[in-house]
């Protein structure tokens, strides 16, 4: 999962994360005060797609995808993530 928002810093949605993701297995990355990657393992999509609703609820835009590796999911989380803010 890729999230971006504009005054929303990285440390605050790591906290966010942190809270969402507490029982599980993840790995966070931040590339910039604006945007951060989530990777998860062994999660249900379910909990993927719950989190994500939740988020953009809060207007953090996010982009999500499923790979077998890092690289694959953050490929497809970056493509969602720019159609998403009209970038493609």
């Amino acid at each position: 999962m890729i999230l971006y928002h504009s005054t929303i810093t990285s440390l605050t949605k790591s906290r966010i994360l942190r809270s969402i993701f507490h029982g599980e297995e993840f790995e966070i990355e931040v590339l910039n005060e604006r945007t951060m990657i989530i990777y998860l393992w062994n999660v249900k999509k379910i909990d993927i797609w719950q989190a994500a609703a939740l988020l953009e609820s809060t207007n953090i835009q996010l982009g999500f995808g499923f790979g077998i590796d890092k690289s694959e999911a953050s490929l497809n989380a970056d493509d969602m993530l720019k159609r998403w803010r009209g970038i493609v």
